[in-house]
């Protein structure tokens, strides 16, 4: 068992626990939701991966890459260079309730430990597939 394979399977288990949700870690979403729509899309592509089709390291990289943006979009960014009140008091009561390793601040958006546990297993991820299909081309 490689690397890749390992980092790849600890972020969908990781990402399950999103969707079943996990009480004061991680709330679970509603039935149709960008949350459950990007799970079934990861589980298609997981399927994929583990029957070892053809080029599909390349497509969970874009994916990866994508969600990465997104992470920083709606968590690191807000939280590394501010956010507004609002936006602060919003996030902070959407994820009331989840365990946060960093506390809440009034200045900055915090992400909980969730999000920063995801932050970490994606980048992980992407760099080792990121990697392996540079060391691919090399071959």
């Amino acid at each position: 068992m490689d690397i890749e394979f390992i980092a790849i399977t600890l972020l969908y288990i990781h990402q399950t626990l999103d969707i079943i949700g996990v009480k004061g870690y991680v709330d679970r979403p509603e039935l149709i939701s960008p949350d459950t729509i990007g799970w079934s899309l990861l589980t298609v592509l997981m399927v994929l991966y583990y029957l070892n089709i053809p080029y599909v390291q390349i497509i969970l990289l874009v994916l990866f890459g994508l969600v990465l943006f997104g992470l920083y979009h709606f968590h690191w960014k807000l939280y590394w260079f501010g956010a507004s009140e609002k936006k602060i008091e919003g996030y902070n009561k959407y994820f009331e309730g989840t365990h946060r390793i960093i506390p809440e601040s009034k200045k900055r958006l915090v992400p909980d430990t969730y999000h920063i546990v995801h932050t970490v297993l994606y980048l992980f991820t992407f760099t080792v597939l990121t990697i392996n299909q540079i060391l691919s081309i090399v071959d």
